[in-house]
């Protein structure tokens, strides 16, 4: 978003008719003196226009922070912000980056609003599992209405997270029993990487 500055020149006569006219409170009046609130001009140009002298103009203001090609002036602003509050800044689903042709083609999302608990968690409940596993190419019932189940097991995590295979040599047996563990305490599964386990992994078969 573009900031402004007001200035004068030498022509300013002290009317103070820039200040009637300014209904966004960029330009006030204090003990009979101009109060440039620069924050808050729009560049409507109604000062400018109504200025019996022409001494009064609108220029961009060149004090902005340092171009990013992450953040935008908007997202550092935000940043600073939350650190000094502590606060998380919640805006509408979508909301439209600057500079875009189509509106459609850049949408943000914030997550906090996709992610909301459920209004009432007893009538509706929220689960995280996943289950892993070949997919039905049709429903199928029996005689008395129940779905036929013909499908191997799946893998049903808890926990929607899954550890990476990785083998013996890229870390060591004693990290593969920290995953391991940590995999059963979290209720989900772990992959060594390797065609076989190690015998001290037998205890954590299951996982």
């Amino acid at each position: 978003m573009k900031r402004f500055r007001i200035r004068t020149d030498g022509g300013c006569v002290s009317c103070l008719r820039c200040a009637k006219e300014c209904s966004f409170g960029a330009i006030t009046v204090k003990d009979k003196a101009l109060v440039f609130r620069h924050e808050n001009c729009v560049d409507c140009q109604r000062c400018v226009s109504c200025c019996p002298t022409g001494a009064i103009y609108i220029t961009e203001d060149e004090n902005r922070f340092r171009r990013n090609a992450v953040f935008s002036e908007d997202d550092i602003k935000e940043i600073i912000l939350q650190a000094q509050t502590g606060g998380v800044l919640l805006s509408s689903m979508g909301a439209p980056a600057e500079n875009v042709p189509v509106y459609f083609d850049k949408m943000l999302l914030n997550a906090s609003q996709v992610t909301n608990p459920s209004i009432d968690p007893l009538r509706e409940p929220m689960e995280t599992a996943v289950f892993l596993g070949q997919r039905p190419e049709r429903i199928q019932r029996d005689a008395g209405g129940d779905i036929v189940d013909n499908l191997p097991p799946h893998l049903e995590l808890k926990t929607p997270v899954l550890f990476s295979a990785m083998s013996y040599g890229a870390l060591s047996l004693n990290v593969h029993k920290a995953l391991a563990a940590a995999a059963e305490a979290l209720g989900t599964y772990w992959n060594s990487g390797e065609g076989g386990l190690h015998e001290s992994l037998y205890a954590y078969k299951k996982n």
